[in-house]
């Protein structure tokens, strides 16, 4: 059931892209300009590790509001909001959490949506189930 509400057309080029922006995402990660043993990591690199993770989520956000939407789905009807919350209060981290220390505590509300994103889950698992 949990693969026939989430077929989508096109598929292949769709996860060649999902699969292309998580590899530039971890190559990016794994270049030494991230300087992570450092105290004073560069912002440019935040940044730029953080555009193909964005853009991934754009296109789940995406996804499953159009899917949700398409097939009436009441149990995922809201899991397009939880992510777009959580990019909401996790990109403010990334862009100013150096300069501000206080904005790292959007982390709090950002594992709330997490948190809510699990509880859908279940919640539409459980249900399925009996």
């Amino acid at each position: 059931m949990w693969r026939q509400r989430y077929q989508i057309k096109g598929q292949n080029g769709l996860t060649a892209v999902v699969y292309g922006l998580a590899g530039i995402r971890i190559a990016l990660c794994m270049m030494p300009q991230n300087q992570w043993l450092s105290a004073e990591a560069p912002l440019s690199w935040g940044i730029y590790r953080n555009i193909p993770f964005a853009l991934l989520g754009l296109l789940v956000i995406v996804l499953f509001y159009r899917s949700a939407k398409e097939r009436q789905d009441r149990a995922f009807r809201w899991m397009w909001l939880t992510i777009v919350l959580s990019f909401g209060f996790y990109i403010p981290v990334v862009l100013w959490a150096d300069t501000i220390p206080m904005i790292g505590m959007l982390m709090i509300p950002k594992t709330c949506a997490y948190v809510w994103t699990v509880l859908i889950g279940y919640f539409a698992m459980k249900k399925e189930c009996k």
